[in-house]
């Protein structure tokens, strides 16, 4: 029982510290659209575009890794071993995080002038190499606390590394902007570098109080660390490498197509700002709170079977899975009833709103991608969904090859849903493969979109007729998101996908609500 409310505790700190990180850097989004405009912002993506490139290679494969190894480890009573496998996972990410920092500097210059194509990119692509073998190294001890239930440390470096970057670049911007974008998004950079070394630091320091109060004194016995960390590296890392590699050429495809669309460069730049700097991070910006919420469910996958508990396991990930498609509906429920409200409150564009508005309907399948991703790595199947989306990446490219020059945004908007319909199907279809989970379509998806419209509808009469006249838009919009949330509830309670009972057993096992008589035959699920 303590285990498994330290598994629940870590998923609840590192969710709740992905929500505070994810709407500070969201705020902190808006500031930087209207301080730098749709132009800088599309700079500023295809800068990033390079930068995930070179964190996929210096991290990719690394914390899943290491989290699933010292899990195993723990659960078998050999921390000694688990010391050792951190020991050498931080040497192969010094070397992989010097080694992408130097190429990437060398070859700065052809890649923002001849892949990019846009020398306003090379200052920043520069400065982006300094910062990758401590953001490599930080990815590795991360690990190592999630795996020890102590998401604590990884959690609070988190937020001091956005506390930090957000200070420097609001205290400077002002000031930098005037000599031009290059300068600008130079200066973001220069920040999100900064915060990575100094997130390093606290998460080293914290490596190293918890080593000596807990100062292993045995040996360690364990054999081939290094073929066993490789064995789930190499799978994620080459799919990783391949894909963010066509996600970059991807990008510069997009770009090449929205200019021959738009026959303007400044025109192609903005319009890929506001998908890749607006309208995207509005819809990915839920999915921060699963995504945290797998980080920590993977090394707990991993334990239950590697002990073999397969009813335990699969009667776990049911439920998992069934929540999520819940929460992926609300989120197309919240996107398609206040699509314009939403882009005016944070970028005063309706256009914005738009793209929002006809993406949304990807969120229950984008929501059910993570987490199936984190479960099957938890399986040892890392494989399988890395080959999906490598396949899904040559997907795209052709996709936009077709689509975008001819239709602009629209061909974007259409590549977008083939590709997460696509990893979605491939991935559930390898989780019922491995496993003897139910899929209830009729429960999981059919009750709560008819939950969802009843809840949209009604809640939009509600908005336009009760709360637009009185309140102003922001207060008028918050009331709005939150009266959704309980009329879903509710309407998924009456439906019968959420059994009231089931929730308040959960909350007292967990001391949230006194302890009862009343006891489920189900009870194995939470040992």
């Amino acid at each position: 029982m303590k285990k498994q409310q330290s598994f629940i505790t870590g998923a609840i700190i590192l969710t709740a510290t992905a929500l505070l990180v994810r709407m500070s850097g969201f705020l902190f989004r808006i500031y930087l659209s209207n301080t730098v405009g749709a132009q800088g912002m599309g700079i500023y993506s295809l800068i990033m575009s390079v930068y995930g490139l070179c964190t996929t290679i210096a991290t990719s494969g690394i914390s899943v890794a290491v989290s699933r190894l010292v899990a195993e480890q723990i659960s078998l009573g050999k921390p000694e071993n688990a010391n050792r496998v951190l020991v050498r996972s931080i040497w192969l990410s010094v070397i992989l995080g010097c080694s992408v920092g130097i190429i990437l500097f060398v070859v700065s210059e052809p890649v923002a002038v001849h892949i990019l194509g846009d020398k306003q990119t090379l200052l920043s692509i520069r400065i982006l190499a300094p910062g990758l073998p401590f953001l490599s190294v930080s990815s590795c001890l991360r690990g190592y606390f999630i795996a020890y239930r102590k998401t604590g440390n990884p959690a609070f470096s988190q937020m001091l590394e956005q506390g930090f970057k957000i200070i420097f670049i609001v205290l400077l911007l002002p000031k930098l902007i005037t000599y031009g974008l290059d300068y600008a998004c130079a200066l973001i950079v220069l920040g999100l570098t900064l915060g990575e070394i100094v997130c390093f630091l606290y998460t080293f320091a914290g490596y190293l109080i918890m080593h000596k109060q807990n100062p292993i004194r045995k040996k360690a016995g364990i054999k081939g660390v290094t073929a066993q960390i490789f064995s789930i590296i190499v799978p994620i890392s080459l799919a990783s490498y391949i894909r963010s590699g066509l996600r970059l050429l991807e990008n510069v495809i997009i770009m090449n197509g929205l200019r021959t669309y738009s026959g303007a460069n400044d025109s192609a730049t903005g319009i890929y700002g506001m998908l890749k700097g607006m309208a995207m991070p509005l819809l990915i910006f839920p999915l921060s709170l699963l995504s945290s919420f797998v980080i920590t469910l993977t090394p707990e996958i991993s334990r239950l079977h590697v002990s073999g508990r397969k009813q335990t396991l699969e009667a776990t990930v049911g439920r998992i899975l069934k929540y999520t498609c819940y929460a992926g509906v609300l989120i197309v429920c919240v996107f398609i009833t206040f699509p314009r409200e939403i882009s005016l409150c944070i970028y005063n564009d309706e256009q914005v709103g738009e793209m929002l508005l006809m993406l949304s309907f990807l969120s229950p399948f984008m929501c059910l991608e993570t987490v199936i991703v984190g479960i099957l790595q938890g399986l040892g199947e890392q494989s399988s969904s890395s080959r999906y989306n490598v396949v899904d990446c040559f997907l795209r490219i052709a996709i936009v090859c077709m689509l975008v020059p001819t239709h602009g945004v629209t061909g974007f908007l259409w590549m977008t849903g083939i590709s997460n319909l696509f990893t979605s199907i491939m991935n559930i279809r390898r989780l019922l493969k491995v496993t003897a989970i139910d899929f209830h379509i009729k429960n999981w998806f059919i009750k709560p979109a008819i939950a969802a419209a009843a809840s949209s509808q009604l809640i939009r009469l509600w908005y336009l007729q009760g709360l637009s006249p009185i309140f102003s838009q922001q207060i008028s919009l918050a009331l709005g998101i939150t009266a959704i949330c309980i009329a879903y509830f509710a309407l998924l309670i009456v439906l019968d996908c959420i059994d009231l009972d089931e929730v308040l057993h959960i909350l007292r096992r967990f001391n949230i609500l006194p302890e009862r008589a009343a006891k489920y035959s189900s009870n194995e699920v939470y040992d």
